[in-house]
């Protein structure tokens, strides 16, 4: 084993309660799929049991076939001929999670009434893979478009004494200052496409999501800079004490003078959330204001007039997931949730029929096709999908 016995313990512990970071969780991932057939992962599978449960006897035949599927879903053992679903009466969800279902990203477990349920993944018919590059699209004050994608790296055009280049790593970057000159240009990221990463005049930092459009001065001059934006924006801000920086959505601003802070702006989403990371910031509406500090989330419901709910219970690594390359759902997640987020990703439509009930929790890395996304939450026994050329339907499973 590359890690000792007492890091993996910890790493499973961490995660069971809750508490474990992005790079621990990918700790343990990695620790898993180069273990394979390594025993000692099934000893892990008994320290864990017996320590939570040490009163309830795990067989060997139960413990055998927790690694069995596990290693059988990973890849690291060969496919059974039939998959079928395993209902473990005995075995708690703690024991699941002992036995690295969530941690290897093969199986996601919902909260309901009901036993817990592990199923193991089959090959899909039809797929759809995930976005291989960026598909932004930047147009300039003069209305000339550019597909970012189609360009070599470089310099992309000139904006005044400005100059747009691509960077080596897929980022752009405004360089230079001209304040004489200022135009608006617009980067639009569409459905089906990577973020993008873009470095504006001041040196602030942007990660824009899939989805979303951030409209912004090709210098800052004045007594502010203001941006604005619609979907999904993280931002790294330059301080700059003499020139606030502004983030407008309609008739909310997010005023910072340099900090890291996200905000989601998605039109079907319940609610506006600005989440800060560092610093601090002002959300304004109207007439409401509110400050907010490391670790809290301003909430605005989208058609409200006025009212700003700020939260100090925020998952930040879940909000970070997008920039993070991953899908991270805490517990309790609809499936609406789940399934715009993934429509996004992939660039399809989504269609219902029928109810879904069931709570969903669980990471799930996004440089996957559709049918490995997809058979993850199937493997809840909740929900079922169809793959329609550029559509998915989401169908409630039978009882």
């Amino acid at each position: 084993m590359a890690l000792p016995k007492e890091r993996v313990f910890y790493l499973l512990e961490a995660y069971i309660s809750e508490r474990s970071t992005a790079a621990e969780e990918d700790e343990l991932m990695a620790w898993i799929l180069k273990a394979g057939e390594d025993a000692g992962l099934k000893d892990f599978v008994w320290d864990i049991w017996n320590q939570q449960h040490p009163a309830k006897q795990l067989s060997d035949a139960d413990c055998n076939t927790i690694y069995a599927r596990v290693m059988q879903a990973s890849g690291a053992a060969r496919p059974a001929a039939k998959i079928r679903r395993i209902r473990m009466s005995v075995i708690t969800a703690a024991a699941v999670a002992a036995a690295v279902v969530l941690f290897t990203g093969y199986y996601v477990y919902f909260s309901s009434t009901k036993q817990p349920v592990v199923t193991a993944i089959s090959p899909s018919q039809k797929d759809i893979a995930p976005p291989s590059a960026s598909k932004a699209v930047l147009t300039l004050a003069d209305g000339t478009s550019i597909e970012v994608d189609g360009t070599a790296d470089g310099k992309l055009a000139m904006q005044g004494n400005v100059s747009i280049v691509k960077r080596s790593n897929g980022e752009i970057a405004y360089t230079g200052n001209d304040t004489k000159a200022v135009g608006y240009n617009t980067f639009h990221v569409p459905r089906g496409s990577k973020p993008l990463n873009l470095i504006l005049s001041d040196s602030s930092r942007v990660w824009l999501n899939v989805g979303s459009s951030l409209t912004y001065p090709t210098a800052f001059s004045g007594k502010e800079r203001r941006v604005t934006i619609t979907g999904e924006a993280y931002f790294e801000v330059a301080h700059n004490a003499a020139m606030p920086f502004r983030v407008q959505h309609d008739d909310v601003t997010i005023s910072v003078l340099g900090t890291h802070f996200n905000v989601n702006t998605y039109e079907d989403e319940a609610a506006e959330r600005i989440t800060l990371l560092e610093g601090s910031v002002r959300v304004n509406k109207k007439n409401v204001s509110k400050l907010l500090v490391p670790g809290q989330q301003a909430s605005i419901s989208h058609g409200a007039t006025n009212g700003i709910n700020v939260s100090d219970k925020v998952n930040v690594e879940e909000v970070m997931a997008w920039r993070d390359g991953k899908f991270r759902f805490s517990e309790n997640t609809d499936i609406g949730t789940i399934m715009r987020q993934i429509s996004r990703w992939y660039n399809v439509d989504i269609e219902y029929k029928g109810s879904i009930s069931q709570r969903f929790w669980g990471t799930i890395s996004k440089d996957v096709n559709v049918s490995r996304v997809l058979k993850i939450l199937e493997a809840t026994g909740g929900v079922k999908f169809r793959v329609e050329e550029n559509r998915i339907v989401v169908i409630p499973a039978m009882p």
